[in-house]
């Protein structure tokens, strides 16, 4: 049986509950006024810094944008390439820009491709330069200056031409913005030969372009050269590596038995890639050794490896690097060092150089045009016209 509520106690009840409801409603619109002032201030704040951000992010995007562009306009000086102005700097070529006309001709970076240059006495080389620009620009934008002209000149084009043996320093800047400028360091070398031989600043010289005479006969490996290889074998030897001669020296007649054999057995013009015509060969000098096994396997091997490290501490230098076949003329030769004394090695290894950069030698090597046999005076002394370019 269900008990009845009194409807007096039904209306007491009823009352309270909208009292409390009705003190909970004050209590939230008392919390939302505490909170709105507060809030609206925030949101303010965060809308002035948007506002903000984006007027600062539109000219920062510009300077973005305008850096890599002047980054994409740049060419080099002195080889082709594809744009739209004309000039001659070292060479002809082309000199990329833009071609807004707002921005105007300005040269932003210049870069020498160069960081070491060398050229012989009463010889000229020529100096590369890679520009950043905005617009167009050419030779008549740049001003060179010699530090020494008793030691080098330069052209308005950047020519270098040797004038006495000594050093210098070639500055390349704009004309309109000194600021803007790079230097490139220049030793001008002196040749001089004797008794058939060429030497270049004391350096006896023989590759394709400058030849030994039939006469020229050390005998076999010169004292220095000899000590400093033992010297190298026993350190390499205390590192667990054997290093031996494999070839040394060899006369002129050896050379010409050697290089004729090969002659026989690939033709003159594969020969001309691995091997010297007689009066040529380093081997001549006595200042040469080939180390270990005569064969490209040797460039896989520790002892190749410790080589190419090493041999310039001791005096040595590789006389036939993988990136500078097109200068030396001959293939890769892991084996084949040759003595030029311990402060010029490390001079040469540190400047990643051959020897022929490094002396200021015609750095694009001639090609012969015929076989050796058949011309008679390439056993001696080599005219620069008996060649063609490479």
């Amino acid at each position: 049986m269900e008990e009845k509520i009194p409807e007096q106690q039904i209306e007491a009840t009823e009352e309270f509950a909208e009292e409390d409801n009705l003190e909970t409603v004050t209590e939230e619109i008392n919390l939302f006024h505490q909170f709105s002032k507060p809030g609206i201030v925030i949101i303010i704040i965060y809308i002035v810094l948007l506002i903000v951000g984006i007027a600062v992010r539109l000219p920062f995007s510009k300077v973005i944008h305008d850096a890599k562009e002047a980054g994409n306009n740049s060419s080099t000086i002195g080889e082709d390439s594809s744009s739209s102005i004309e000039a001659t700097i070292g060479n002809e070529v082309k000199i990329s820009g833009t071609s807004d006309e707002n921005k105007g001709n300005v040269i932003v970076a210049l870069n020498p491709e160069e960081t070491f240059l060398a050229v012989l006495e009463n010889e000229s080389r020529k100096i590369h330069i890679t520009m950043s620009t905005y617009g167009t620009a050419d030779n008549n934008d740049l001003q060179w200056e010699s530090s020494d002209t008793s030691i080098a000149t330069v052209s308005e084009t950047g020519e270098i031409t040797g004038v006495s043996a000594g050093k210098c320093t070639i500055k390349v800047s704009v004309k309109t913005d000194s600021t803007i400028s790079t230097e490139v360091p220049v030793v001008v070398r002196h040749l001089e030969e004797i008794d058939g031989c060429t030497y270049i600043d004391g350096i006896l010289v023989a590759n394709k372009v400058y030849s030994l005479s039939e006469s020229y006969d050390p005998g076999g490996l010169t004292d220095e050269t000899a000590e400093a290889f033992y010297q190298m074998t026993v350190d390499a030897s205390n590192e667990g590596l054997n290093l031996y001669v494999g070839s040394d020296y060899r006369s002129y007649s050896e050379q010409v038995e050697i290089y004729n054999d090969y002659c026989t057995s690939y033709g003159w013009e594969l020969a001309d890639t691995f091997s010297a015509r007689p009066g040529f060969s380093e081997h001549q000098t006595g200042m040469v050794i080939d180390c270990n096994t005569i064969d490209d396997a040797f460039g896989e091997t520790a002892e190749a490896e410790w080589l190419a490290l090493h041999c310039a501490e001791y005096g040595f230098i590789i006389s036939y690097p993988a990136d500078k076949v097109d200068i030396t003329g001959y293939q890769y030769e892991p084996w084949h060092i040759r003595y030029v004394g311990v402060d010029i090695a490390k001079e040469i290894n540190e400047l990643g150089l051959c020897l022929e950069e490094y002396l200021g030698i015609d750095l694009k090597y001639k090609k012969y045009e015929k076989p050796w046999e058949e011309d008679s005076e390439l056993s001696t002394t080599q005219s620069t016209d008996e060649y063609t370019e490479y």
